[in-house]
């Protein structure tokens, strides 16, 4: 199954993008890393699942892949950016998508 899963530099996010790669699904994790709080946490879970670039440095809209997981993806994209999440979800064809992303804090959401 090929599932997508929003918010996926998040706490629960992160989890459960590599524990569906774990079980043998097809996933690609997508978020926009915004720096609402420190985005080192957000890279650090990535990388707990092999998924880095050069001083954390992801080109919006490029696909990284996973070192630890063949079947893991991520893309640093928003869910607000119409067009380039067109794209993806025509290019990738997902069974399921999981929608776990969000604006943290009242103010800013």
């Amino acid at each position: 199954m090929k599932i997508l899963v929003t918010g996926a530099a998040g706490f629960i996010g992160s989890k459960l993008m590599f524990m569906l790669a774990e079980r043998g699904d097809e996933v690609v994790g997508l978020d926009n890393i915004n720096d609402y709080y420190d985005v080192r946490l957000k890279y650090g879970r990535l990388r707990e699942g092999g998924i880095e670039q050069p001083g954390d440095n992801f080109a919006y809209g490029a696909m990284v892949q996973s070192s630890k997981y063949k079947n893991c993806r991520f893309v640093k994209m928003g869910i607000d950016d119409k067009e380039p999440l067109d794209k993806l979800f025509a290019e990738e064809k997902f069974d399921k998508v999981v929608n776990l992303a969000a604006q943290a804090g009242v103010r800013y959401s």
